[in-house]
């Protein structure tokens, strides 16, 4: 038997269980960060969506029609009140689709997109605000932004008084009055509160009545009743019964009867302007015995001006309360929508009139500002229309809101007018 010797070479390893090695370590170091640095990437992306979802979700509550859902109406309400909102979270998703383009390309590219679409929405209500202020004289102030809500529950029990008993009902009205001073006449504003005819309350504005009263103004901030137990013409037959109450007391309040100005907002603001314009027409008659409903000047906050083309054009048209509100279709009792629709009520002699809506008003389109605004021109009637750039409907709900800073400035001048003709 012959055996066969193989010569080793120097330096050559004979073959045989292989070495332990340092990769199996590298591995398990691998496989340790592995994980983590899964953890990171799942992170990352599901912040890249989360921004992206919240920033579209804010898009769509400020730029969609109104939800009708109410909790999802003071969302959007509030939202849209104060856009600013908008800048931090539109501010977070543009910087980690900046920081994450390259990892995660299309999780970035959708936060990116929404967050710009977010800023467009936070930012450029105040650009488009600044020219309109400047146009009233009012440059904006974004310190005061945030200076607080024009928005109270309920009545401050304390300023209530009944000022007609209609049917079973008291009326009441809160006063905001300023100290009475011997040969001193104020000026006064009979405030209508706003609430789609069928809810609100008086001194749901506070903000407004404090500051009416820091220039001079004595404020009566009235009640009516509500829809649908009584149509828009008996609500404003009430609005004429608080007026020409407050007429025969004015020496009472210390009020000078012939500078008295009616304001309100929404359907507030529609049912002064009809009270003005329907002064003295026995059609529409006060819910009380009164001798003179007449008024120095008329302001509406947002306030519809044509019903017909209210309610055939948004929501209203479904809803069970309108015929009810106005006693009956369009067809059918046409008179009733006709006189409880201002821009058909135009006449040259109708009081001066200020008219403040947001462009971007959801609820009641800004088209029924403009409507009664080229109606007063045409006929010559003295009036003042401020439209307010991106201001949706209730934009005076942030008292330091851009919408509201401009109303504001445009309302001290119109009341300084109102308040030196005597």
């Amino acid at each position: 038997m012959t055996t066969v010797v193989t010569p080793t070479v120097a330096g050559q390893r004979t073959p045989g269980p292989a070495a332990p090695s340092d990769s199996p370590r590298r591995g398990s170091r691998n496989g340790r960060n592995g994980p983590r640095v899964s953890c990171v990437a799942h992170f990352s992306r599901g912040l890249l969506v989360a921004v992206a979802l919240l920033n579209a979700a804010l898009v769509v509550l400020v730029a969609a029609p109104l939800p009708r859902i109410p909790l999802l109406v003071l969302v959007a309400a509030a939202v849209t009140s104060w856009g600013l909102v908008l800048v931090p979270p539109a501010v977070i998703g543009l910087v980690a689709g900046a920081v994450a383009g390259r990892r995660h390309p299309w999780c970035a590219g959708s936060a990116v997109l929404t967050a710009f679409v977010a800023l467009v929405y936070g930012v450029m209500p105040y650009a488009a605000a600044y020219r309109t202020a400047q146009g009233q004289g009012q440059p904006l102030a974004p310190s005061a932004y945030f200076e607080g809500v024009n928005y109270a529950k309920a009545p401050d029990g304390d300023r209530t008084r009944r000022y007609a008993r209609i049917g079973e009902r008291r009326e009441k009205l809160d006063l905001w009055t300023l100290p009475k001073r011997d040969g001193v006449r104020h000026p006064a504003v009979v405030w209508v509160h706003g609430g789609g005819w069928n809810k609100g309350h008086r001194g749901q504005s506070p903000a407004w009545n404090r500051w009416f009263n820091a220039r001079g103004w004595s404020v009566f901030d009235i009640d009516y009743r509500l829809a649908p137990r009584v149509t828009q013409l008996d609500q404003i037959g009430d609005v004429k019964c608080a007026v020409g109450w407050l007429r025969r007391h004015a020496r009472v309040f210390g009020i000078d009867p012939d500078r008295l100005v009616l304001a309100g907002s929404s359907a507030g603001g529609n049912l002064a302007l009809a009270a003005a314009y329907t002064e003295g027409d026995d059609r529409v008659p006060a819910s009380c015995a009164v001798r003179d409903s007449s008024v120095a000047g008329v302001i509406s906050l947002y306030g519809p001006t044509d019903m017909g083309r209210l309610i055939a054009g948004t929501a209203l048209r479904g809803d069970p309360m309108i015929p009810r509100l106005m006693g009956g279709s369009a067809k059918a009792v046409p008179a009733r929508y006709l006189l409880g629709s201002p821009a058909r009520l135009v006449r040259t002699d109708v009081p001066p009139t200020l008219l403040l809506h947001g462009s971007a008003d959801r609820a009641v389109p800004v088209a029924q500002a403009r409507e009664l605004a080229r109606r007063l021109d045409a006929a010559g009637a003295p009036s003042t229309y401020v439209e307010l750039p991106w201001a949706d409907h209730c934009f005076d709900v942030n008292w330091g809101g851009w919408g509201s800073q401009i109303a504001r400035a445009a309302i001290s001048r119109f009341l300084a007018i109102r308040g030196e003709s005597a």
